[in-house]
């Protein structure tokens, strides 16, 4: 299967006639397999099987006909005698995954079950579709503020965009200093077809738009006949440019592990310290086997920051129902997208502004909720601005020429009667475009405090973030996460954890109470040996991350399940995956619109 961009926009742009045959549809593996969640239980497959739910259905199949791509974890290296084994079931190896000790290959679906039967083969999993998941996101950030304090501006600090490959404008130069492009290099994973070359620039826009939200420094909306800049969040900042999605903004596992296994190899080469992966595949397996996650965790402990977007997969239906919540759409828990769903990651949902007061933001109703599927992952861990961002236009890209109407008009920030100006920038809408906010607050974190570690990071940016309750007061943690994105307090943070600072899983008692596991993935031992979250001296309450009202005391650390989470039915499988509605849709066009 492939991966997706984290993107609303593009959803009716992936159509079946373009999958390619190799690859099984998401969504039919995924109902095949029958995923549901009854009480705190995953109840279709154990997480100890050799295989994903999705290699699984299609190895229960009576008849498997045709090919599928997975990714196989193998038991020490690859040697002669294991790749002969290989290929006498046909196995066609296409990607050595060593950063997961693992290869991904091409197999006749008929031989799934001998390949899991290998005794050297200890994990299956499928090689998953990926899709793609301005003032708002600089203004209601905070970024505006850092910069006319601290002159902060990301300089030094390289930001390894996993994306559809970016297409530098004068936006992306160092403008007025070296005037040098920033995007520092280029590589790329995506093979060449019959209709794409293979190439580093961006032929969907997507990776442009992204680079330019990180970095883009506002040459081409700035001057006399402007009156409105576009800035990104660190406009001195370096681009890694990684491609991994072609021009419809789709990929795979492997070429997302391939991209992310290049940047660990070459962090130091071109100084990375930030990933952001705004693309996403529904979850198939536990964090703790998925390929991607494990590459994402890889890149962490080797003190890279990862920032994921959370999907948009949080509305239970696409038309409106006066009387469902999140604005009629219904709310689809359980919705958040691999790599999102891993503890180390910084899992990113969005909001959109109501007017221009950052004090009525609101949560974007396709912005993805937790928690994640099977681990039950408490998720997002931060909410940033990504509802109709504007950032960098990429021509001749998919998406310029299959929505013009996103171009951004001349006359929207320039004084100048011609219409040239509107191929400069151009709206998207998704979590897609709140990741690479926080990702932009990351380096000029990482500019002011060079030393940073990731899990420093991350647990400044949640403890800081505004806490968020829905407009009643009730509060909602897998929706909110630790509130949102405030980056002058994030700078202001002087906060250490001595331990991963790991997102904590849930659990359900017998009378529906939701509770934080507190095990040592939050609860760490401080200086003076008293429980503290992640090890931080002084912060040894839930509220500190979640807010006031989102934890129900500091003995018993229950959340509250009345209303807050799930609603009623916690999780029961309907509240889950709103089996009747639509839920969290498994398929691999699970993209909502804005």
């Amino acid at each position: 299967m492939r991966l997706n961009k984290i993107d609303p926009s593009v959803r009716r742009k992936v159509t079946p006639a373009r999958r390619r045959p190799q690859y099984m549809a998401a969504g039919a593996m995924a109902v095949a397999a029958g995923l549901v969640l009854s009480g705190s239980r995953a109840r279709a497959l154990s997480l100890g099987d050799k295989s994903d739910q999705f290699v699984r259905s299609a190895i229960t199949q009576q008849h498997g006909h045709g090919w599928t791509s997975v990714i196989v974890k193998v038991q020490g290296e690859l040697t002669p005698e294991t790749v002969k084994a290989l290929e006498q079931l046909h196995a066609d190896i296409y990607r050595r995954l060593s950063i997961i000790h693992s290869v991904a290959v091409r197999i006749p679906t008929r031989n799934l079950a001998k390949l899991e039967a290998l005794p050297f083969v200890t994990r299956l999993s499928a090689d998953s579709s990926v899709k793609k998941f301005d003032e708002f996101t600089v203004g209601h950030s905070g970024a505006d503020t850092v910069y006319a304090m601290n002159g902060l501006t990301g300089l030094g600090v390289n930001v390894a965009v996993v994306d559809s490959g970016v297409r530098p404008p004068p936006d992306l130069y160092d403008m007025g200093y070296t005037n040098a492009s920033r995007v520092i290099t280029s590589i790329n994973f995506v093979p060449a077809t019959k209709t794409q070359a293979a190439t580093t620039s961006d032929l969907c826009g997507h990776g442009t738009h992204v680079a330019g939200i990180i970095a883009g420094n506002g040459y081409g909306s700035a001057g006399v006949s402007y009156f409105r800049t576009f800035y990104g969040i660190a406009r001195r900042a370096g681009i890694v440019n990684v491609r991994v999605l072609d021009g419809s903004g789709q990929g795979t596992v492997s070429q997302v592990v391939s991209g992310i296994q290049w940047i660990v190899t070459n962090k130091v080469k071109y100084n990375i310290r930030v990933i952001n992966l705004s693309l996403g595949h529904p979850v198939g397996e536990s964090y703790t086997t998925d390929p991607l996650c494990q590459a994402v965790e890889s890149a962490w402990n080797n003190g890279i920051v990862v920032v994921c977007a959370a999907g948009n997969a949080g509305r239970q239906q696409n038309t409106v129902n006066v009387s469902l919540d999140n604005e009629g759409y219904g709310t689809a828990y359980g919705s958040i997208q691999s790599p999102g769903n891993d503890p180390y990651a910084i899992t990113v949902g969005a909001a959109k502004a109501i007017d221009s007061n950052r004090a009525d933001d609101k949560i974007a109703t396709y912005s993805s909720r937790g928690p994640s599927r099977l681990d039950l992952i408490l998720k997002p861990d931060i909410i940033a601005p990504g509802n109709k961002v504007i950032s960098l236009y990429s021509s001749s890209s998919t998406l310029a020429i299959s929505q013009p109407a996103n171009a951004v008009p001349a006359t929207v920030f320039s004084t100048s009667n011609t219409t040239a100006n509107s191929q400069k920038y151009y709206t998207f809408s998704g979590t897609s475009m709140a990741s690479p906010v926080v990702a932009g607050a990351v380096a000029l974190m990482i500019q002011k405090y060079p030393a940073l570690t990731p899990d420093t990071i991350k647990a400044r940016l949640m403890l800081s973030a505004d806490k968020w309750t829905q407009p009643d007061g009730t509060t909602d943690p897998c929706t909110f996460g630790a509130g949102y994105l405030n980056i002058p307090a994030a700078l202001a943070s002087t906060i250490v954890p001595n331990q991963a600072a790991t997102s904590p899983s849930l659990s359900q008692d017998a009378s529906g109470n939701v509770f934080v596991n507190l095990d040592r993935a939050i609860w760490g031992t401080d200086v003076n040996g008293q429980r503290a979250i992640w090890g931080v001296t002084g912060v040894n309450d839930l509220r500190a991350i979640w807010g006031t009202r989102a934890i129900w005391g500091t003995s018993t650390n229950i959340l509250d399940a009345s209303r807050a989470i799930w609603g009623t039915s916690v999780f029961s499988d309907r509240a889950i995956w709103g089996v009747t509605t639509g839920g969290a849709d498994l398929s691999s066009t699970a993209i909502h619109g804005d």
